[in-house]
């Protein structure tokens, strides 16, 4: 069993500000537009999301993967002057109980498909949370010039829909990307930091019902919950996936 999750180069903040965000976002997130968002994110995921584009202010953030559109609202919340462009072949958010944003720019083509040559790469937020191969998006990323990714499905080895950084760093993934390059030795060399987000708070198991050290998991922010703003952070303790941090060379 491996404790601790792959980590590389700096990591731009401290888990202290990383606890120092979570009261400003709890009450936030009171006023989310959608109070179900079952099969999407929820506060202890959506937290991260929303810190890193508060804290970078990015002048881009692609959204790939918006489902009802929650995750649309968090990052306007959190950069109001960002360009946003939501990418997702199913546009859930025009439903009744979705978030429609009329600053954002809609698209039902893949992340892959899609023009970005003249998207401002020098601060840019990718967000995928799309279930999708995260080595083939990073690459794409790499290629275009992205340098700032968050991965929200970052399933372990063994576990997930799809591959994910997690599974690639893992020392018994064999992937390879060309004939002697293993996907975890092509990944390191193109990427500058990498960090795995520390769950808010533990749970005794995991969404698949292992012991929670089954896979490799950070210590959590929080121990308990001592102030009620914290409570929220309880509505999706076993939904935690590892979500990442990626900063590209």
């Amino acid at each position: 069993m491996i404790n601790e999750p792959h980590q590389q180069g700096s990591i731009p903040w401290t888990n202290d500000e990383l606890r120092d965000g979570l009261k400003e976002f709890a009450e936030l997130y009171e006023n989310r537009p959608i109070r179900n968002n079952d099969g999407g994110m929820k506060a202890a995921q959506m937290f991260y999301a929303w810190f890193v584009a508060k804290k970078m202010q990015p002048d881009v953030i692609i959204e790939s993967g918006v489902w009802y559109g929650q995750s649309t609202w968090a990052f306007e919340q959190a950069a109001p002057r960002a360009e946003i462009h939501c990418l997702d072949p199913v546009p859930y958010y025009k439903e009744e109980k979705g978030y429609y944003s009329q600053r954002a720019n809609y698209y039902s083509q893949d992340f892959l498909q899609l023009d970005w040559t003249h998207a401002k790469k020098e601060n840019s937020l990718c967000f995928f949370d799309d279930h999708q191969d995260a080595l083939t998006r990073l690459a794409r990323c790499c290629e275009l010039g992205f340098k700032t990714i968050i991965f929200e499905d970052n399933y372990p080895l063994g576990q997930g829909d799809c591959y994910s950084l997690k599974k690639a760093f893992h020392p018994q993934d064999n992937r390879c990307v060309a004939p002697g390059l293993r996907a975890r030795d092509y990944a390191a060399h193109i990427i500058k930091t990498y960090f795995e987000f520390p769950p808010v708070l533990k749970a005794d198991t995991n969404r698949w019902g292992l012991p929670w050290e089954t896979y490799a998991t950070s210590a959590p922010l929080l121990e308990e919950t001592n102030e009620d703003y914290q409570k929220i952070y309880l509505e999706e303790l076993k939904n935690y996936t590892w979500i990442n941090y990626v900063e590209l060379k």
